[in-house]
């Protein structure tokens, strides 16, 4: 019986500490969307424009230039979407639960295609996740109708390699295996530069690294800048 009632007090701490992680956790997520949300008005608010003209997002005729063919205005195009992006958000990992940051700087080559570095960073009181890998990204930025205009899906898949570091009785484990991630992905367009958006990232590791083959991370939020 005493021994019953002291592993029951052992376990009791557990809770409030578990409680304050996702207390803090769920402080932290909610800071980055209202960041994410004041930078709406404020992108908005920057001279895309006149509200007499059609949106942004519509491709505006340009003004008369000679020697304008074809070509170069297809050409125009295909650059206005290229360049390089940085992209930041937060979320979670799914076995072993930890706390996700995810950080990401593709190039677009074009409107429908992208490649780049991803690293995702879980944290937790005994897990350590660190993934970095090259992906390619395929987007669908014309969808039917208009009222989906800024809305843009897309699907990613790439190779790396994870890093899981784990405490068990009181000692320090690290494993690093190959890795395979793919994922979907959705974005919404604030201006022409700022955009908002979640995803979904499936990790597979095909020699179990640390007793792991498989992570799911999902990032709630994030926040993609182009330029």
């Amino acid at each position: 019986m005493p021994s019953l009632l002291a592993s029951s007090a052992d376990r009791t701490p557990s809770r409030p500490r578990a409680a304050a992680r996702a207390a803090g956790r769920l402080t932290v997520l909610l800071g980055v969307v209202l960041a994410a949300l004041s930078v709406v008005p404020l992108a908005e608010a920057q001279d895309w424009g006149d509200d007499s003209s059609e949106d942004w997002s519509t491709p505006q005729p340009a003004q008369a230039r000679p020697q304008t063919t074809r070509g170069s205005r297809s050409s125009g195009a295909r650059n206005a979407a290229a360049g390089w992006s940085a992209r930041a958000g937060i979320g979670f990992t799914a076995d072993p639960e930890t706390f996700l940051m995810n950080f990401e700087a593709p190039y677009s080559f074009n409107e429908w295609m992208a490649l780049g570095p991803m690293l995702q960073i879980g944290v937790e009181d005994d897990y350590t996740l660190v993934m970095p890998t090259a992906n390619l990204t395929l987007k669908v930025p014309d969808l039917p109708g208009t009222d989906f205009d800024r809305l843009t899906p897309y699907g990613f898949a790439g190779i790396g390699f994870a890093v899981i570091e784990r405490e068990a009785r009181g000692r320090e484990k690290e494993g690093v295996g190959f890795l395979v991630d793919f994922g979907v992905g959705i974005e919404y367009q604030v201006s022409e530069k700022v955009f908002l958006g979640s995803q979904m990232m499936f990790n597979v590791l095909p020699s179990k690294t640390q007793n792991q083959g498989f992570i799911f991370s999902w990032q709630l939020a994030g926040i993609r800048f182009a330029f």
